[in-house]
């Protein structure tokens, strides 16, 4: 067994399918089953259940797909850690986050950079979301982390979606909100002041937001704009508004402020969903890049694992 072996196994574990994993593979639906068999021999268990109609992870092979995730990972981690060695990778990547919480949620993600490239000079900018774009264009910047309101529009610009969460609602424990029991319900918030990281830059990234919105049951009248996420919760702790944030600021309310309350709200569908994305120029020629790109990469499917 080898590690493009576990590859052909975690293909057709998340497919369940043997010819549609072939495909990916880029072998026969035959050599699939082939390995797979040959495999299970190996190993002494059974990795699948399957007939004409069905193919089923046995529990067996549910457990060693988790460690099969893992192996791959860490082989590939390995890869690109000997690599940097091996090559000498030196020189300077330049990445603009929105804002420090930002930098905070992905700190994992950067010292794992650090610990495979330490030749690398890593600089962190911190920027509005607006500059984004203006920033890549310009090549001030090689990455930008953010969410892709108007990045995934731009015909010059590649994002790689890092993360989703689930949209939360943050509110002043002065507001009164904060002592309500059980849920708000999604149309009392229409008669709130939002703060929002939203700008005139950036219309489209405002059309995106309200329709979300608009989609899970309600909408803004009255809004405070500003530069990012910081900003917000320092005005929603003063109580000038409320605001709507990803999951993940949540995870970090008890060490950042503790005048904030996280309120529950029944949404008319799913809570609105925020993406995180890593977005650069398609004609980027710094070849510290790629390697930045397979790290955060990992990283992320770990993550997304985890969850």
């Amino acid at each position: 067994m080898d590690i493009k072996g576990l590859k052909y196994f975690i293909a057709a574990a998340e497919h369940l399918n043997f010819t549609t994993a072939a495909k990916e593979c880029y072998i026969t639906q035959t050599a699939m089953s082939l390995h797979i068999n040959k495999m299970e021999t190996e190993l002494g268990f059974r990795l699948f259940e399957r007939n004409k109609r069905l193919v089923m992870l046995t529990d067996a092979g549910r457990d060693f797909l988790e460690y099969a995730y893992s192996v791959v990972d860490d082989y590939r981690a390995a890869v690109d850690h000997s690599m940097g060695i091996a090559v000498g990778v030196n020189g300077v990547l330049n990445v603009l986050l929105p804002g420090y919480i930002e930098g905070f949620v992905f700190m994992d993600s950067f010292k794992e950079f650090r610990k495979a490239y330490p030749e690398v000079v890593l600089n962190l900018n911190v920027q509005s979301q607006d500059m984004m774009i203006n920033f890549l264009k310009k090549k001030r910047v090689d990455v930008c982390i953010g969410v892709p309101y108007e990045m995934d529009t731009d015909p010059d610009i590649n994002v790689i979606a890092m993360r989703e969460d689930p949209a939360i609602l943050l509110c002043s424990k002065k507001h009164p909100f904060a002592s309500r029991k059980g849920k708000i319900k999604a149309e009392e918030l229409e008669d709130e002041t939002f703060v929002i990281t939203m700008s005139d830059k950036t219309p489209n990234s405002t059309r995106v937001v309200r329709k979300k919105w608009r989609d899970a049951g309600f909408d803004f009248n009255e809004y405070i704009s500003v530069k990012n996420m910081d900003e917000m919760l320092m005005l929603i702790e003063l109580d000038r508004g409320v605001g709507i944030f990803p999951a993940f600021v949540g995870e970090y309310l008890g060490t950042l402020t503790q005048g904030i309350a996280e309120v529950e709200v029944k949404y008319k569908t799913a809570p609105p969903v925020t993406i995180t994305g890593l977005g650069y120029l398609k004609d980027n020629k710094n070849p510290i890049l790629d390697h930045f790109i397979r790290v955060f990469a990992a990283e992320s499917s770990k993550e997304n694992k985890a969850k």
